[in-house]
C-alpha cells in the first residue's frame, strides 16, 4: 500500500504493516524515517537479539534474517539498507507469509517502473513511503513551523533568507535548525541579521584570520591577527559572534561526518559553500574538532560573548584568553 504524505507521521509512530519500504532521493529522510520506525518498537534498538542491520543483503540472507525468531521475546526489528530489485522475489514470499518482526527496507530513488516499488505499493502486506526533499516554495513555512515547535520565533525575512541558503533535504535541514535553535539561546528569537550571520561564509578579514588561526592551532598567528583586528576597531563581542558562527557551521559538518560522511563531503554540504581559498583551512578544522570538542568550544564562546557584554569585564583580554585557549586545544589535537 502506498502511504500518502498526510498519513506518514502517524504510521512512523505506530506502523500497521510489518514490511515497510522507504525510498526516494532524500537519503537523509530515508535514514531518519528508518530510525523512527525502529524506535517505534519499544526496547528493540537496545537488544542485540531483537535488532539487526543488513546492508545490500542477498535474497537468501534477507529471508533468513526476516524469518528468525526472537530469542528473548518481544518483536524483532530488521533494518535493511541498500535494498534493490534483486530482493523482489524474496519480498514476494514475505508478503505471502509476513514476518512477526518489523522489516524496514531502505532504498534510493525508485522509478515508476521499479518492480520493488510496484510490489510495495500494491501489496496490502507492505507499506511504501516516498522520501522527497521539501519543495523550495514550502521551505520558509517549514522552517518557521519547526523552529516554533522548538520554542524559537523567526522573522519572516529571516525565514526566507534561510530557505534560500539551505537545502530542503531533511538531514542537512534538521542539523541547520538545531544550530539555529542553539544560537537563539535564551532570547528564543532570530532576526535576519542573526540568521545571515550564522549561515554566511565570510566577513572581516582580520577577524577571520584570527579565528582561522585559533581553530587550526596557530597560537602566534591567532594572537597577531587578534591584535590587528582590535587595532582596526573590531569589538570583542563582534568577534565572538563571528567565532560562534564558524563553530556552528563546523558543528553541522561534524555531525554529517559522525554519520559517515567524508571530510570533503561534509564541507561540501556547508551552506553557503565554503570559499575555495578557505577549503584547506576548513578541512583542517574538521580534522581537529569533533562533535564533543565543538560543543565545548561553543559553550565557552557563548560564555565569553556574555561576559564581554558585562561592563566590569576587561572584554578584549577575556576574548583573547578564549581565542588562545581554543588555539591551544587545536594545537594539542594536531599533535595527538
Amino acid at each position: 500500500m502506498k502511504l500518502e504524505a498526510g498519513r506518514v507521521e502517524a504510521f512512523l509512530k505506530a506502523p500497521s504493516a510489518n514490511l515497510v519500504l522507504l525510498h526516494g532521493p532524500d537519503a537523509g529522510l530515508v535514514a531518519e524515517r528508518g530510525l523512527a520506525l525502529a524506535r517505534a518498537v519499544p526496547g528493540a534498538l537496545n537488544d542485540p537479539f531483537r535488532f539487526a542491520e543488513l546492508s545490500n543483503p542477498t535474497p537468501d540472507a534477507l529471508l533468513a534474517e526476516a524469518s528468525a525468531a526472537s530469542l528473548t521475546g518481544g518483536k524483532r526489528v530488521i533494518r535493511v539498507r541498500g535494498v534493490n530489485e534483486q530482493t523482489v522475489k524474496a519480498l514476494e514470499k514475505l508478503t505471502e507469509n509476513p514476518p512477526d518482526g518489523l522489516l524496514i527496507l531502505e532504498a534510493g530513488e525508485l522509478t515508476g517502473k521499479s518492480k520493488l516499488r510496484g510490489l510495495a505499493e500494491k501489496s496490502p502486506a507492505m507499506a511504501s513511503i516516498a522520501c522527497y526533499a521539501i519543495d523550495a516554495a514550502r521551505l520558509p513555512q517549514v522552517i518557521t513551523t519547526r523552529l516554533r515547535a522548538r520554542g524559537v520565533a523567526i522573522d519572516q525575512d529571516a525565514a526566507n533568507w534561510a530557505a534560500q541558503n539551505l537545502t530542503g533535504e531533511e538531514g542537512p535541514l534538521g542539523q541547520a535548525l538545531e544550530v539555529l535553535t542553539l544560537y537563539a539561546g535564551a532570547e528564543k528569537s532570530l532576526s535576519l541579521a542573526d540568521v545571515s550571520s550564522i549561515l554566511a561564509d565570510g566577513g572581516d578579514t582580520s577577524m577571520n584570520d584570527a579565528i582561522d588561526a585559533a581553530l587550526t592551532g596557530d597560537l602566534p598567528g591567532a594572537d597577531k591577527a587578534l591584535t590587528l583586528a582590535y587595532e582596526e576597531g573590531a569589538s570583542p563581542v563582534g568577534l565572538m559572534r563571528v567565532l560562534l558562527t564558524e563553530l556552528l557551521r563546523l558543528r553541522l559538518a561534524a555531525a554529517a561526518m559522525a554519520e559517515g560522511a567524508s571530510t570533503q563531503e561534509a564541507m561540501a554540504g556547508m551552506r553557503p559553500p565554503v570559499f575555495f581559498k578557505r577549503q584547506p583551512v576548513v578541512q583542517k578544522m574538521l580534522r581537529l574538532w569533533g562533535l564533543p570538542a565543538l560543543n565545548q568550544a561553543l559553550a565557552a564562546s557563548l560564555a565569553a560573548e556574555t561576559a564581554c557584554k558585562t561592563t566590569h569585564i576587561p572584554d578584549q583580554d577575556y576574548c583573547r584568553q578564549t581565542m588562545l585557549a581554543l588555539a591551544a586545544r587545536a594545537r594539542n589535537a594536531s599533535r595527538g
